[in-house]
């Protein structure tokens, strides 16, 4: 009661002096020096009362703002409320008037109300003020120089008027600091008992705190027992919050640190308990201060043990677990902005603490492991760090630390900070702070907060239990704000996807670095490792690997199951931001590496256009950015390396490779190639006419019993190959040999012929080198044959017979002619190295044997059974004469694909003529689409169909509109039979009973979003879902309704209209845009969400892997597949309850997975998310057959029973929703009359897609 008539009487006494001021700012100065200095002394009486409080001494906001009920507050709003007054106080008494006791007043007043005052708007604002209160500090009387002083040291708190008055500062700092004696004045406030004043002894520290940041002053501190004096302030008090800032400032100067660190044992370990003490007990700002001392201290060995000791790490989370932000319930909803942005500042410099703790001491456990290596193995010895030295580390070198204690670490861990971090649950505590800050948009540190966190994930992962950890469910809010439980890794992998911080690189590789950690680990750890094995039974070793080895399959299932693959196969081709684009698809990268150890995994991801397309090799062509090769080079090691490990063969460097083709090269690698022995010999004997040895071929003939005769099939048959390239250029050295290459193909060698006749002496080869001419124009062979030798050709004719490599190996030869000046100069003009005789001798020595005519012959056919489409393992003799070419794969009953000859065979080969006559005739059939009408509105100006059903019996064409009416028109004379309304929004969904006495239908956002309707005598409502978004019947006996709402499926009885089953598990759910639960045929199985159920059970069976974030999946009518966007699952086998899932192919190679969100048009009008193009599939491959480009969006299409009949939603009007429906006949081809001349629209992507009963596949397109 006393206090608040204070209160009353401090806010009535102001008013009163602020009225008697305004009575009187006209008056003698005299009167106005005596209203300031009342002023003055009020606010200083309430300011007083004000610290009686202990406020944080550094919270420098609006008193009324950091404490809405204090006095002073109230009293500097009721000044500041008084313009006239204020402006008087700075215009007028401080900046015109030339009396010294109205300056000294006027300076004191506005000293007091500094707290609450806007000092860039005074300072930076108002001319010549600060030039002013500098001359007044410089040459006034006392007290005017005081509070001119005290005003400056306000004003110079703004950096930007700091910055404007640097030579003036620099003056007076170097005046008191080198003259004055600032050291052992401060020494002396800082002693309360002397000074008895708490204000000044924490004023004394703030200005210490600025000196500290002085190598020199900080060094004669230390020296001078300053650390001692900082430890005698008591605590708590305002002064000991000061404190925090001098030691904060005294760790920032290493140097100084390091003096600290050599101190007696004692005063270090108080200092390190002093600063605990202000992590726990002190304000705001004194636990932000002591955060950061030890964020700096930690990389120091002798604060890192004393913290331990102490029970730092424990005192140091207590301030991320204490935080009611973090609490799930509320989320610390009753605090207020200032408190909130307070708290998250907390979090943000506690893991940032956290994250320096964990690298210094991962730095001493690799210490540790590394000298036990060295004990056991042998090599240098590892010296230790001395205690007092500072030690930090790159993001590099804390990566490698990892790696080092992932790889040779034993397999059970066991790591103290570690022990003590899972104890205190902070790992769940570090995930439920990433999910929560992702949401802190208009926080400023929300990413630091975010990144620290990774870090101190990451570098936890060196401990298995820590990956388990990351396994395990975990409380977060969703965006309605409820509680929901989700796997940590997700968490994790939300944010490596990029999604939630956009092109923040920083964050995405943390992020990275932790799935690295928990998929890369090792399959089999070493088996020795010094001292942390000497202390464990041999026996319980293999124990040991298995349970490593069961975590590690573990995490592979965790990031599997979590949408891993499409989070690493993303980031692969990410190309923002572009500095940092190579470096995560690396990181990505190796994460897959690792990943693809997992049998499952890497049969999922073989399939993928990724990998079975070769579209990795063209990331590994170049990098984003240039000045990032090596990360680049980094990149393309670890895409090597998953290439080969998909594909389970050695990659060759400098190819461009995919799947398809390694498996190719595996089938050529098996291959056994013969070829006849005798067109061997007769390629020779031709080569020997080519060269003139006429008497050598001759006998080769006889021996060989060769025909004699010219073979005229060679002419022909060299046609098929391509022009042959010139043979490289002549080896340098002459003795070195060289394996013969062969050219593109043999008979275009067989068919070469000189363009003019040889002389006779050019038949001697001797004196004509043959390694001047080009291998496709032969040195001539000599025309002059004696009848009786080897028959020759006319000179017209193609020489037969005839094979040139690219260079004869030169040999050593006893002629003159062997060693012409000619092929001498050759070299010369080739640049070639000359070696001395003796290099020759020497190097002969080691020279590989030549190569066998077989051998080359045998990779020559072997490099072009390798060309063959289809290589076959197991071939027939391979000619040299013919191209060689393994037959496509056939049956011997294939089916002819013209449609005349299959037609015709049909009466041998019923029912389709053959073998895929089936395939054939559905490629013919649904590749023609023949517009026959058109149905549109009526009544109405613009037609608004939003989808399309065929009537049970095929008699009526249902369509709805975007009002919410369903229209039946007959089919056969496109009039409107019926009207009925069912919604009062747009229908977008109608699906018939197959009996045609219900249906269903869904709307857009009125409720009921779906209802069943009966159809039988009277048109009318039978049941309502209110909340499902899409129903639809089940398919076997339809007495079920299944419907979505969301992410969740109800099945409903069709006769209660109750629900019956409802299959939802957040813990599952792939969360797609576009969810639509689904029964397979025979309605045991539901797919919702990207999860198979069993109906019987209500069990969740399996959950597929998400690649897309818009399509759920849809059944095959064979009830043996499931399409999800674009991907094939097929159900191969079953065990148990359990189906083992086997991921076929993709169902395009395009690269887009899913649809863009779009921007609504206009109000009440809805865009198509078909685009203006539909394709045709055939279902059985998944192969295309035909793309119709309708050039008008499509809303909706469907198919009659007999495919018959193709009904096809499409818009008129590019800027309105006039949208009528057309009919296609199947089967039949658009008459060329009957052309539209419409612009051609782009066609990029199926989006959705439904099966008619002749089984093929409709897909429309997304427009782009």
């Amino acid at each position: 009661m006393a206090s608040a008539s204070a209160s009353v009487d401090s806010k009535a006494e102001l008013t009163s002096l602020l009225e008697q001021w305004e009575r009187e700012q006209q008056g003698n100065t005299q009167d106005l020096v005596n209203i300031l200095t009342k002023i003055s002394e009020l606010v200083e009486k309430e300011t007083e009362e004000y610290h009686k409080a202990d406020p944080d001494p550094f919270d420098d906001r609006h008193p009324g703002r950091a404490d809405p009920e204090c006095m002073l507050g109230h009293l500097l709003k009721i000044l500041f409320k008084n313009d006239d007054f204020m402006n008087a106080l700075v215009n007028s008494y401080v900046m015109t008037s030339r009396e010294f006791s109205l300056n000294a007043a006027a300076c004191r007043l506005l000293q007091n109300i500094m707290p609450g005052l806007e000092t860039a708007v005074v300072f930076q604002e108002k001319e010549g003020i600060v030039e002013r209160l500098f001359k007044w500090a410089q040459e006034a009387e006392q007290p005017l120089r005081i509070y001119a002083t005290g005003l400056l040291a306000g004003a110079m708190e703004n950096q930007d008027i700091a910055a404007n008055y640097r030579e003036e500062n620099s003056v007076l700092l170097l005046a008191v600091f080198m003259q004055k004696g600032a050291r052992e004045l401060l020494m002396h406030y800082m002693d309360l008992k002397q000074t008895n004043d708490v204000q000044l002894t924490f004023e004394a520290l703030k200005y210490l705190a600025s000196l500290l940041l002085h190598k020199k002053f900080a060094a004669e501190f230390v020296a001078h027992g300053g650390v001692q004096k900082l430890l005698e302030i008591p605590r708590p008090s305002m002064a000991a919050t000061g404190v925090s800032l001098c030691l904060y400032y005294l760790a920032y100067n290493q140097d100084a640190m390091e003096r600290v660190c050599m101190l007696p044992h004692s005063i270090l370990s108080d200092v390190v308990g002093y600063t605990l003490w202000l992590l726990e007990c002190s304000h705001a700002s004194g636990c932000c201060h002591a955060t950061m001392f030890f964020s700096i201290s930690f990389s120091f060995r002798a604060v890192l043990e004393l913290f331990d000791r102490q029970d730092g790490l424990r005192r140091l989370v207590n301030l991320i677990s204490t935080l009611e932000i973090l609490n799930p319930e509320d989320q610390g909803a009753l605090l207020s902005d200032d408190e909130i942005f307070s708290s998250r500042q907390t979090a943000k410099h506690t893991c940032m603490a956290l994250r320096r703790y964990f690298e210094a001491h991962l730095a001493i456990k690799v210490e540790q492991v590394k000298q036990s290596l060295q004990r056991t193995e042998g090599g240098a010895p590892i010296h230790s760090q001395p205690y007092y030295k500072a030690v930090s580390y790159s993001r590099e070198q804390v990566v490698e630390m990892m790696e080092f204690l992932i790889e040779h670490g034993p397999p059970r861990l066991y790591w103290e900070p570690a022990e003590v971090f899972h104890k205190l649950s902070c790992v769940q505590l570090l995930l439920q702070l990433i999910s929560i800050a992702c949401d802190w948009r208009t926080y400023y540190g929300r990413s630091d907060t975010v990144r620290f966190a990774l870090d101190i994930l990451s570098i936890l992962t060196v401990v298995p239990k820590t990956q388990l950890l990351l396994s395990e469910a975990v409380a977060v809010l969703d965006e309605g704000g409820s509680t929901v439980s989700t796997v940590g890794m997700s968490i994790v992998l939300a944010v490596a996807e990029g999604e939630v911080f956009v092109n923040d690189a920083e964050i995405q590789k943390s992020a990275l670095q932790v799935v690295i950690n928990c998929v890369c680990a090792p399959d089999k750890r070493m088996s020795s490792i010094g001292k942390f094995i000497a202390g464990t039974p041999r026996r319980r070793l293999p124990q040991q690997t298995k349970a490593n080895e069961s975590v590690l399959t573990k995490m592979w299932n965790v990031v599997q199951s979590n949408n891993g693959i499409k989070v690493l196969l993303s980031l692969l081709t990410v190309k923002m931001p572009i500095t940092d684009a190579d470096q995560i698809r690396a990181l990505a990268c190796k994460a897959l590496v690792g990943l693809s150890r997992s049998s499952s995994v890497r049969q999922i991801i073989s399939k993928l256009p990724l990998f079975s397309s070769g579209h990795i090799q063209q990331l590994m062509k170049e990098p984003v950015l240039q000045d990032k090769r090596s990360e680049h080079v980094k990149f393309c090691k670890f895409a090597a390396e998953l290439i080969e490990r998909i594909s389970g063969k050695p990659l060759l460097i400098g190819t461009d490779v995919s799947l398809a083709w390694l498996q190719r090269a595996s089938v050529v690698a098996q291959s056994r190639i013969t070829f006849p022995e005798k067109e061997l010999l007769l390629l020779i004997r031709n080569h020997l006419v080519a060269k003139g040895l006429h008497d050598t071929a001759t006998t080769l003939t006889k021996e060989a019993d060769l025909p004699m005769a010219c073979l005229s099939h060679s002419s022909h048959s060299s046609s098929t190959y391509p022009p042959v390239a010139p043979p490289p250029p002549a080896s340098p050295v002459a003795t070195l040999p060289r394996t013969p290459r062969l050219a593109n193909g043999v008979g275009s060698r067989l068919g070469s012929n000189p363009s003019h006749s040889s002389t006779p002496g050019s038949s001697h080869p001797q004196t004509r080198p043959s390694t001047s001419q080009p291998s496709g124009m032969p040195a001539a062979a000599s025309s002059a044959f004696p009848s009786t030798s080897v028959p020759h050709c006319n000179s017209g004719s193609p020489l037969i017979g005839r094979i040139v490599f690219s260079r004869e190996r030169q040999t050593g030869c006893s002629t003159v002619s062997c060693k012409r000046p000619r092929v001498l100069r050759q070299k010369s003009d080739h640049g070639a190295f000359s070696q001395s005789p003796a290099m020759k001798k020497q190097f002969d020595r080691h020279l590989p044997s030549p190569p066998a005519l077989d051998s080359i012959i045998t990779e020559y056919l072997r490099e072009q059974h390798a060309r063959c489409k289809n290589p076959v393992a197991t071939c027939p003799p391979f000619s040299l004469f013919t191209p060689h070419q393994c037959p496509e794969p056939k049956q011997r009953r294939q089916a002819p694909t013209n449609f005349t000859s299959r037609h015709t065979r049909r009466v041998v080969y019923p029912k389709y003529g053959g073998v895929d006559g089936g395939c054939f005739d559905r490629h013919l059939i649904f590749s023609r689409f023949r517009p026959i009408s058109v149905f549109r509105e009526a009544d109405e100006d613009e037609s608004g169909f939003m989808c399309c059903a065929f009537s049970a019996r095929e008699r009526f064409l249902m369509l709805g509109t975007c009002t919410g009416q369903l229209k039946l028109y007959n089919v056969f004379t496109g009039q409107e039979e019926a009207s009925y309304s069912c919604h009062s929004s747009a229908i977008t969904h109608l699906e018939p009973s197959r009996d045609g006495s219900l249906l269903l239908t869904s709307a857009s956002w009125s409720y009921p979003l779906s209802a069943l309707w009966g159809m039988k005598s009277v048109f009318i409502m039978k049941h309502s879902f209110l909340g499902d978004h899409y129903v639809e019947f089940s398919k076997l006996s339809q007495d079920h309704v299944i419907g979505t709402k969301e992410h969740v499926a109800r099945i409903y009885d069709i006769q209660t209209g109750q629900v019956t089953l409802t299959l939802n598990n957040p813990d599952l759910a792939n969360n797609y845009k576009r969810n639509c639960a689904t029964f397979n045929p025979t309605d045991d199985l539901v797919l919702n969400d990207g999860v198979l159920w069993d109906v019987r059970t209500a069990q969740a069976i399996h959950k597929f892997d998400k690649f897309n974030m818009n399509i759920s999946g849809v059944f095959h009518p064979n009830g043996l597949e499931v399409i999800i966007n674009t991907e094939i699952v097929s159900f191969h086998c079953w065990v148990g309850t359990t189906a083992t899932i086997l991921y076929l192919s993709l169902l395009f190679s395009n690269t887009m997975l899913q649809a863009d969100d779009e921007d609504d048009m206009m109000e009440m009008q809805m865009k198509s998310p078909f685009g203006s193009s539909f394709r045709t599939f055939n279902a059985t491959d998944y192969k295309p057959i035909a793309t119709i480009d309708v050039k008008r969006n499509i809303f909706d299409l469907c198919t009659d029973t007999k495919d018959c009949y193709l009904a096809v939603i499409e818009n008129q009007d590019s800027v309105n929703t006039d949208t009528v429906c057309r009919l296609y006949e199947v089967g039949r081809q658009r008459l060329a009359e009957e052309e539209e001349e419409d612009e051609e629209d782009q066609v990029l992507f199926i989006f959705c897609c439904l099966f008619c009963f002749g089984c093929n596949l409709f897909g429309s397109f997304t427009q782009h």
